[in-house]
C-alpha cells in the first residue's frame, strides 16, 4: 500500500511540475479550468498522505518542513504570493468561463489582489489548451476607463479568420464586438454590437 500510495505521488509530482513548466513558458496546459486546481489538490492531499504513511523518514519530515516554510514565506509579503496560490488553486479565482465553440473558450480570471481580472482566450487541442489572448482592462478599453472586462454577463464567440478573433462581450447595455490578432493576442478593432 506504501509503494502505491508513494508511486502515485511521484506521478503526480511530475504532471504538477510540469504543468507549470508549460504553462509558464508556453501557455500550455490540461484541458479546463478545474483541471490545474483538481491536480494541485490530489498532491496535496497525496503530499500529506505520504508524510503520515512514511513519519518515521527524514525525507517525510523535510517534506512536511518543507509545504510549511513555503506557506509561511507565500505570506510574509504582504499576503501576495498566498493569495495567487489561492485564487489559482480554488475557484475563487474564476469570474467567469464559457465554451464559445468546439476549439476555443474564454474566461475572465482574477489571481492577484492587486490587479483587476482579466480576459483569456485559451484554444482547445485535446487533453491540452494553450492560452492565446491575454487582455486587460486598459488593452480592451482604452479610451474608456469606466468599463471593465470583469463585469461582462456574457462573452459570445463572433467570427474567425485566419488571423482574427472576434467576440461580443455582453453588459446588458452597449454591447463590444472586439477583435484580436490571435498571433500577437493585442486588440485589433472594438466597435459596439
Amino acid at each position: 500500500m506504501k509503494k502505491i500510495i508513494l508511486k502515485i505521488y511521484l506521478v503526480l509530482s511530475i504532471l504538477l511540475v510540469s504543468d507549470g513548466v508549460l504553462y509558464y513558458f508556453w501557455k500550455i496546459s490540461f484541458a479546463g479550468y478545474y483541471s490545474d486546481v483538481i491536480l494541485f489538490w490530489l498532491w496535496i492531499l497525496t503530499s500529506f498522505a505520504v508524510i503520515v504513511l512514511f513519519w518515521k523518514k527524514l525525507l517525510a519530515k523535510l517534506l512536511l518542513g518543507t509545504l510549511i516554510v513555503a506557506l509561511i514565506l507565500s505570506i510574509l509579503p504582504m499576503m501576495l504570493p498566498f493569495y495567487t496560490i489561492f485564487f489559482a488553486m480554488t475557484p475563487f479565482g474564476s469570474r467567469m468561463q464559457k465554451d464559445l465553440n468546439q476549439n476555443y473558450r474564454a474566461q475572465i480570471v482574477g489571481y492577484s489582489v492587486m490587479t483587476r481580472p482579466w480576459l483569456e482566450i485559451i484554444e482547445k487541442k485535446g487533453i491540452f489548451e494553450q492560452q492565446i489572448i491575454h487582455s486587460t482592462d486598459h488593452d480592451i478599453f482604452k479610451n474608456d476607463g469606466n468599463l471593465r472586462v470583469s463585469v461582462a454577463k456574457d462573452i459570445r464567440f463572433d467570427s474567425e479568420a485566419d488571423n482574427t478573433l472576434s467576440l461580443v462581450l455582453f453588459y446588458g447595455g452597449p454591447n463590444y464586438k472586439v477583435t484580436f490578432n490571435k498571433k500577437t493576442g493585442k486588440v485589433k478593432a472594438i466597435k459596439t454590437h
